[in-house]
């Protein structure tokens, strides 16, 4: 099932037209008294004919594109059966050369907006006739993904629901492939793939207000060691963690390392940004790791961990090496699965007062 356009255009809207959000529903009344209620989920956008029947009303517009938004919202994964997926109802069938994870714009005038947050009111300018009207406009949706040209798979961790009915935080924690490559398995590719461009630099220092950076990647892999590809400014941890392993000491102390250096940044006030080659394996365990700690469900992490997929570089929540960790870490003791996470991290060396703390700033 595809997410719907709800477009009240100046056939429909007139004087006395309206939009407005009741509860989790969208209602819009058209001119011939007629009031359509529509889920707010499922809402791509409300758009009006004119500046001024914008500031009329308010403008709602869904962030996610369609496929990404029923991905995360049609369906919950049984947390007991990992003999499936559902990534091609929603993504279809491979394509490495097409990407599917760019969010939508807001389009006003001949400008385009990316990389708003979900939940929030904007005022734009919009240009029309070589004169900027502010118009404000309501975002919609959940995930946040990141419009980069020359890097992908980049997303913030905000958005994602806890079992205890708080969300994680916008603008803390990015996640996604590396920015500037030295290694690449797959030939020929090594000289084109994830560089940033002077764009992309702007967008995550400028707008998204990235201040520091976790490279996971191993020396090989790592044409600039000691300092960050998005400036020497950016505070910069290179520390590498093997995928798929939560048992050894080594990686456990690497994973514990990585933890209180994210932990440091946020409580600092840097934004981080969280990244291997791909943004999927070692990322995503690391991330998993921090969302289930966070109280992010099960079907949830498997959701996060596929998005990689949307990009054309497919993960399954089947992966062995995925699944052989989360099977680990079900089988701790704690009577939630989020007790179960914060006993791993404490089985890293994490303390309570340390858990405690990164819980209380990541989430609201």
């Amino acid at each position: 099932m595809r997410s719907i356009f709800i477009i009240a255009t100046c056939a429909l809207l007139s004087t006395g037209a309206w939009a407005q959000v009741v509860f989790n529903s969208v209602s819009v009344s058209t001119r011939d008294g007629q009031i359509h209620n529509y889920a707010i989920e499922r809402v791509d956008s409300i758009t009006f004919d004119t500046v001024r029947s914008v500031q009329a009303n308010k403008w709602y517009h869904m962030l996610e594109n369609p496929g990404i938004a029923d991905y995360l919202r049609d369906f919950e994964y049984d947390p007991t059966d990992y003999s499936y997926h559902r990534l091609f109802d929603y993504r279809g069938e491979p394509y490495l050369d097409q990407r599917q994870d760019w969010p939508y714009g807001v389009t006003l005038g001949d400008t385009t907006y990316y990389n708003l947050i979900p939940g929030r009111t904007y005022t734009l300018q919009s240009r029309e006739d070589g004169v900027l009207t502010p118009v404000t406009i309501h975002t919609l949706g959940q995930l946040r993904m990141i419009r980069a040209e020359g890097i992908d798979n980049v997303r913030d961790l905000g958005g994602w629901p806890t079992t205890s009915g708080k969300r994680i935080r916008y603008g803390l924690l990015y996640r996604g492939v590396e920015m500037n490559t030295a290694y690449s398995p797959v030939p020929d590719y090594a000289q084109t793939a994830h560089c940033l461009t002077d764009e992309d630099r702007r967008i995550l220092r400028e707008e998204l207000g990235i201040r520091a950076e976790l490279d996971l990647r191993k020396e090989k892999e790592n044409p600039s060691i000691g300092y960050s590809a998005l400036g020497r400014d950016i505070v910069y941890a290179n520390l590498n963690i093997k995928f798929g392993e939560i048992t050894s000491e080594e990686n456990k102390a690497m994973l514990l390392s990585c933890f209180r250096f994210i932990a440091e940044q946020i409580k600092a006030g840097r934004p981080t940004y969280i990244h291997c080659i791909w943004g999927a394996d070692r990322t995503g365990m690391l991330c998993m790791l921090l969302e289930g700690l966070l109280g992010v469900s099960q079907s949830n992490l498997d959701k996060d961990f596929e998005l990689t997929s949307f990009t054309g570089n497919t993960r399954y929540r089947n992966d062995k090496d995925y699944l052989r960790v989360l099977k680990k870490i079900v089988a701790k003791d704690g009577e939630t699965l989020q007790e179960k996470f914060r006993n791993c991290w404490k089985g890293f060396g994490a303390t309570d007062a340390e858990l405690d703390k990164f819980i209380e700033m990541m989430t609201e």
